[in-house]
């Protein structure tokens, strides 16, 4: 692909990062994100319709990205944390889209990963108490908003601690 069209999607991707620092998701404008990347708005339109568009398809990536973080760590939630505190690590525009300005589309998805993840392995650690249909799905419902609300923390604090570090904490307040 050519590599002009390319250096102008990532400044697209980056002005995206920087404005989700100080704007909700709803707030940004074309205009303004087209002047942050610095690029012209016919720019813009030349590689996606609008905000939308951009992040709809950053999203199919990202989704196919953890989709397989999910898949290949099933049943070793240690692992799956772990590849996931990585990845948010390297992924700044993901972590913009988690945090509070972020998108409520990739705020659920991760959420309700989580939520599976989390529902198989707490089955296999507290498996000693009979626990009603209800009570294990407001269990992994805790868990995963619990999940999230640690990422979410995580980022607005600057990542300032590992993934690994991430990853301990988080095991740590697992049952």
């Amino acid at each position: 692909m050519d590599t002009r069209r390319e250096r102008t999607k990532d400044s697209i991707l980056r002005a995206m990062v920087t404005c989700l620092q100080d704007q909700n998701f709803n707030d940004i404008t074309t205009s303004h994100l087209a002047k942050t990347a610095g690029v012209s708005r016919s720019s813009f339109y030349t590689h996606y319709r609008d905000k939308f568009e951009l992040i709809e398809s950053y999203q199919q990536t990202l989704f196919y990205q953890l989709e397989v973080i999910f898949d290949h760590y099933k049943g070793d939630p240690e692992a799956s944390f772990l590849e996931i505190f990585q990845f948010l690590d390297r992924e700044e525009l993901l972590a913009a889209l988690l945090s509070p300005h972020g998108t409520q589309e990739i705020q659920q998805f991760l959420i309700n990963k989580v939520r599976l993840l989390v529902s198989r392995d707490l089955s296999l650690r507290m498996n000693k108490e009979e626990w009603a249909a209800n009570e294990k799905e407001y269990r992994s419902i805790y868990f995963s908003h619990a999940f999230f609300g640690l990422v979410q923390s995580w980022i607005v604090k600057g990542k300032s601690e590992s993934p690994e570090e991430m990853t301990q904490i988080l095991l740590k307040l697992l049952p």
